[in-house]
């Protein structure tokens, strides 16, 4: 298990160990990319994406597998395959108007050797060109010195493309701050934030030095630090204060859909955030991680109210992952919830409305939310309309579709209000 900046080394050309929950965080990267590009050009006269690829921390660029001892790809080279591959894929399906995807690649590292290891891997790459032309660029700095450049760099505009993979070590060197920086400059950027909860839980405590790293990271906790004797193990407080503080980042962050889920492998666990203020981007995150359902989990609910918190719900058995049973207990969630929604909603309310109302609550993706509503309307507890009024047979056609719940066959709606 690798848990400390010093294990991820590139001295003397040697190639650090990939562990394997390091492996299901960049197949999730690749995953993502790859859904990303299928939505994206889903229009066939779309000609070409421009988009830029940051990575803030970003390595040597070739780990050793762990098991075979051969080498696998860091994420510089996931982004750099899966953009040229998801090219050849979505235009051996087009027979004219082929896509062009115009990416730059922003990679940095603190590492002299990483960056050095990096850079000699490119120039031995095919895209070794893309240094000469500019369209690849490696700076070795740290962070907080190099967003304000970067951002520079990239001028800002609402409609610049751009996907943030910052995979820090530890929890408050990328914070929510500089998150917020992005989105900011850049609103149609997306974060996808590695935040080590084991890090963070390891080091929680009443003390001036966390105080400070948690005012650094730019949240609010409030009273948290003050009511650890309301607990009656401090296991439980450190649990709850994690809790707080993955909210506090909810309620801080600008962007409009936050999609916080712990990914975990032999006991070493981290956050993978993904920040974006576009519900399609919010809906493909969630599905590549139900893809990804035996490494996957949240501490939450399986319908609406994901971040509750419950004090006397620490139990690890309880973890919701992202399998068949999660889909399972999800469904039958929504099937519950999803009324008494629409309810305090008054009763009618497009499909676009009601995903930007449970977006953030539930880690059911479109497709699961849509199957409930088909459960709803089938047994009569709602109608489903088209926006000429044409009545839906089965699942939403269009986010258009308007939900209507059928007065005269209600459930009684009791827990939520």
């Amino acid at each position: 298990m690798v848990k400390s900046k010093d294990a991820f080394s590139w001295t003397d050309g040697k190639r650090p160990v990939c562990p394997i929950h390091s492996q299901v965080k960049l197949d999730i990267l690749r995953s993502y990319i790859e859904a990303y590009f299928s939505t994206v050009a889903a229009n066939p006269v779309i000609p070409a994406v421009n988009i830029h690829f940051v990575d803030a921390f970003a390595g040597g660029g070739i780990f050793t597998d762990p098991i075979t001892r051969g080498p696998i790809s860091g994420s510089p080279f996931v982004m750099l395959n899966t953009v040229h591959g998801s090219q050849q894929t979505i235009n051996a399906g087009r027979t004219t108007n082929k896509l062009e995807i115009r990416a730059k690649y922003h990679f940095a590292d603190l590492s002299r050797s990483a960056i050095s290891e990096l850079t000699r891997g490119i120039q031995a790459s095919e895209y070794a060109p893309l240094l000469g032309t500019g369209d690849i660029q490696v700076d070795r700095m740290a962070f907080d010195e190099y967003l304000p450049r970067l951002l520079q760099r990239i001028p800002s505009h609402e409609k610049t493309k751009a996907i943030f993979f910052l995979d820090q070590c530890g929890w408050n060197i990328a914070t929510l701050d500089h998150c917020n920086a992005i989105l900011r400059h850049l609103p149609k950027a997306e974060i996808i934030w590695n935040i080590s909860v084991e890090s963070l839980a390891m080091f929680a405590n009443d003390n001036p030095d966390f105080r400070k790293g948690i005012k650094r990271f730019g949240v609010d906790l409030g009273d948290a630090f003050t009511n650890q004797a309301s607990f009656n193990h401090f296991s439980d407080w450190r649990k709850a204060l994690v809790a707080i503080f993955l909210d506090a980042i909810r309620k801080g962050c600008v962007a409009k859909y936050v999609s916080p889920f712990m990914v975990q492998h032999d006991g070493w666990g981290y956050w993978l955030l993904h920040l974006s203020n576009h519900p399609q981007a919010n809906n493909v995150m969630k599905a590549t991680h139900w893809l990804h359902q035996n490494n996957s989990l949240h501490e939450g609910f399986a319908g609406l109210k994901m971040l509750e918190f419950n004090r006397n719900n620490f139990n690890q058995a309880t973890m919701f992952r992202f399998d068949q049973a999660a889909s399972e207990a999800t469904q039958e969630a929504l099937v519950e919830q999803l009324c008494p929604r629409i309810s305090e909603m008054g009763g009618e309310t497009t499909v676009e409305q009601l995903i930007e109302s449970v977006a953030n609550e539930t880690p059911a993706d479109r497709s699961r939310l849509y199957l409930a509503l088909d459960a709803l309307r089938s047994d009569g507890e709602l109608r489903i309309r088209g926006p000429k009024d044409e009545k839906r047979q089965k699942t939403p056609q269009s986010q258009n579709d308007r939900l209507i719940l059928n007065t005269t066959k209600q459930r009684f709606f009791v827990g939520f209000g």
